[in-house]
């Protein structure tokens, strides 16, 4: 048996060598599953003052909806992600997906907005083992040099698939509400848990290895309380005692959780990878400009209400423009990144994005609606450009052992740049219609990135060529043979 043999988990080699298709049907049936989760974002973000009308809820508790399901979905994936690494993404993938069905059928029963934003977040949290253990499935089976690629098409999707929830979810939450949308969610979360089933492969397991429980703890106690800090600081103001509590009780857990990973036998997150500049900083980077990318977002359906007047239909449509130029965009990255590296494609979509702010800005404020989509439409093309570049470049510096913490540790990042974002924006626009508000909101996205730009012109050449001069046998399957790739006919 050659090495490349022995490297190569036997139920994927199994699989592909009886379906040489095998690999395109897992990406299809993942991206299928991905779609599900990320539906509802764009149409519900556009429903927001819909919602909070319906429910009486204020601004700011209203922005929950989005952020708190972030929170959720930011402390979860680490530990999904590192769980699907010592016992199997494939069934911490079904889970999460039996677990999402039931959940979105729950929150179209939602009350009130405390019951709304409680299901919404402990939705994604049970959702949030799909990313991370999708994104494993997916490296496991295909070979490194087709990876960029494949991580592409995958973004590509979860950016088209709001942009499906905005062509379909629009007219029938005018005609039969806000909770349609969640009815629908379900149906579709069970049909990717149905094909799920029949398809996804097992990735490795580590029976030897204990799950870092305190770790674990820490980093959701550590992660949680600084969110939840920042926002009802905002909120309450920051001599509040739940805000002092939370924001003494964030530093704690985040340093319990460093010495705990520092002296465990089996961290959470190897401090090893911590380490490795090419695993932070592109995450880093990202995180950042995800901050003002989803600030901006969110703020947009208030915006587009308050100073054209657009009922929820309309303002879905024009927003549609960012997650179409976003899905464009990720695919032309994931085929760039190999022939001009990490670096360059970082920098540029970041800048892009800054730009972005400043033309939206200006629409705003002079209410140029052509020129304020202009720029919806570059920071959705800007944001999806270095999608696969960040993801690729964060898992092969990880290596293939810890694809699910890789993945989780991309989104958690995301998510807390994403929370803090809306927080701090949401907050600062509050209930005004100011033109000039809208502007300066705009700017302080744009100086976000320019700051991520700032940290992706770190990324260091290693970043882009780690892991090259590993033996690419280590993660790519045996090509089917010529009677496999053509069997003969009986």
């Amino acid at each position: 048996m050659s090495d490349e043999e022995a490297t190569t988990r036997p139920n994927l080699r199994e699989r592909v060598a009886r379906r040489p298709d095998y690999r395109r049907l897992v990406l299809f049936v993942t991206l299928f599953g991905a779609a599900s989760g990320s539906y509802p974002v764009t149409v519900l973000s556009a429903s927001l003052p819909r919602i909070a009308d319906d429910l009486g809820a204020t601004d700011d508790t209203i922005a929950w909806v989005i952020a708190a399901p972030l929170l959720a979905f930011a402390v979860a994936t680490p530990i999904a992600g590192k769980i699907g690494d010592l016992y199997g993404h494939r069934r911490i993938y079904l889970i999460s997906f039996a677990a999402g069905t039931t959940l979105a059928f729950a929150t179209a029963l939602a009350w009130d907005i405390t019951s709304l934003i409680l299901l919404r977040m402990v939705a994604q949290a049970a959702m949030a083992a799909a990313g991370p253990s999708a994104m494993a499935m997916i490296i496991a089976t295909y070979p490194r040099r087709e990876r960029s690629r494949v991580l592409g098409i995958w973004a590509g999707v979860i950016a088209l698939s709001p942009a499906l929830g905005v062509v379909t979810g629009g007219p029938l939450i005018e005609w039969l509400g806000w909770r349609i949308l969640f009815l629908v969610q379900g149906c579709i979360v069970l049909l990717a848990l149905l094909a799920a089933l029949a398809t996804v492969p097992e990735t490795e397991t580590r029976p030897g290895t204990r799950f870092d429980l305190p770790g674990a703890t820490s980093l959701g106690i550590g992660v949680g309380s600084l969110l939840i800090g920042v926002n009802r600081g905002i909120a309450w103001g920051w001599s509040h005692s739940t805000v002092l509590i939370a924001l003494v009780v964030a530093p704690l857990g985040l340093t319990l959780f460093a010495r705990i990973q520092t002296r465990s036998a089996h961290p959470l997150l190897p401090p090893a990878l911590l380490r490795r500049s090419a695993f932070t900083m592109p995450m880093s980077a990202q995180a950042v400009m995800q901050s003002g990318y989803m600030g901006a977002m969110v703020m947009a359906p208030f915006l587009l209400e308050r100073r054209w007047g657009f009922r929820p239909t309309i303002i879905g449509l024009v927003m549609l423009p960012r997650p179409l130029s976003l899905a464009r965009a990720a695919r032309l990255g994931g085929v760039h990144d190999p022939q001009r590296g990490a670096r360059r494609v970082a920098v540029s979509g970041i800048l892009v994005f800054t730009v972005a702010m400043v033309i939206a800005g200006i629409g705003a404020e002079r209410r140029w609606l052509p020129m304020f989509i202009l720029g919806a439409a570059l920071a959705g093309a800007g944001s999806g450009y270095i999608r696969a570049t960040v993801a690729n470049a964060v898992t092969r510096a990880a290596g293939d052992e810890n694809l699910g913490i890789a993945g989780g540790s991309l989104n958690m990042l995301q998510q807390i740049g994403a929370a803090l974002g809306i927080t701090v924006l949401t907050a600062l626009m509050g209930d005004s219609i100011s033109g000039d508000r809208f502007l300066a909101l705009h700017l302080v996205a744009a100086g976000m990135g320019l700051i991520a730009a700032g940290l992706a012109s770190r990324i260091g050449r290693e970043g882009e060529s780690e892991g090259e001069s590993e033996s690419e046998s280590e993660s790519e399957l045996p090509a089917p043979s010529p009677e496999q790739r053509d069997p003969p006919q009986p």
